[in-house]
């Protein structure tokens, strides 16, 4: 045998040997596919859930699609979240695999922050006004009435669209005012009218007359002010007026004829 003809030789060998290889690497993993995602092996045992205050944890699984006994390495995640992610109270989900049987799922909800009344109904929206829900009664809820609002649309889970937006705007910049003063759970209603003038009812039936307010801030932190004397001379069923710059007066309601004394 010539020496051309031996390195032939070896080389159709060494092709032969490498195309083997490949054969046994396709075998292996379209083996180690079926094992994964077909077998049965790896299937999903359980389904974490967390960061859950006001969903339903049983609906959010359902809104996932993820069922026990799914193949656990068939689930795509991504798509998980996107479903999980349609739920109106929800800002963001992680989904994620966690060891070789169980599904975590971590979500970030979104909070009622507005209560905004609309022919009869009420719509809930969050800090970014995102609709969260429309109810026929707002009882229980510990959430700050808006009013004086005129919509043009809503579509729960997407923002909502008003025609008078500053002043919603208003109001929100007065929620989070009252979030920083850490009074926010002691309003009751806002009240915003086309002028831009701002009343405010707290909680206990105290009525706050604000005007115009050009800086959200410093009036909220002289209603908490206000609001502390009052409590501690325990005066409830009055009206502060605030709408003169420097100078607080405090008076009875004025109760309508016919209201209970």
């Amino acid at each position: 045998m010539t020496q051309k003809k031996y390195r032939q030789k070896q080389n159709s060998m060494v092709l032969i040997r490498l195309l083997v290889l490949m054969l046994f690497a396709a075998l292996a993993g379209g083996l180690l596919y079926y094992v994964f995602l077909y077998s049965g092996l790896f299937t999903v045992k359980s389904i974490q859930v967390e960061g859950m205050n006001q969903i339903e944890e049983r609906s959010l699984v359902d809104r996932s699609g993820i069922k026990l006994g799914d193949q656990f390495f068939g689930i795509k995640l991504s798509e998980v979240s996107k479903k999980i992610e349609s739920h109106p109270y929800v800002r963001n989900a992680d989904v994620n695999r966690k060891g070789w049987s169980t599904i975590n799922i971590v979500v970030r909800e979104r909070e009622e922050y507005a209560i905004i009344p609309y022919m009869g109904s009420y719509i809930t929206l969050d800090e970014e006004k995102v609709v969260l829900n429309v109810t026929d009664g707002i009882l229980g809820s510990n959430v700050c009435l808006v009013t004086g609002i005129e919509f043009s649309s809503f579509q729960i889970g997407e923002q909502v669209q008003v025609q008078n937006e500053a002043s919603l705007d208003t109001a929100y910049q007065i929620l989070g005012a009252a979030r920083e003063a850490e009074i926010l759970e002691m309003l009751s209603e806002i009240n915003v009218d086309q002028s831009g003038q701002v009343k405010i009812v707290t909680f206990n039936g105290i009525e706050v007359l604000f005007g115009q307010i050009d800086n959200p801030a410093y009036a909220i932190l002289a209603l908490k002010e206000a609001l502390i004397t009052l409590h501690t001379r325990n005066m409830k069923d009055v009206t502060i007026d605030m709408r003169f710059e420097g100078h607080i007066t405090v008076q009875d309601k004025v109760r309508q004829e016919g209201e209970d004394d």
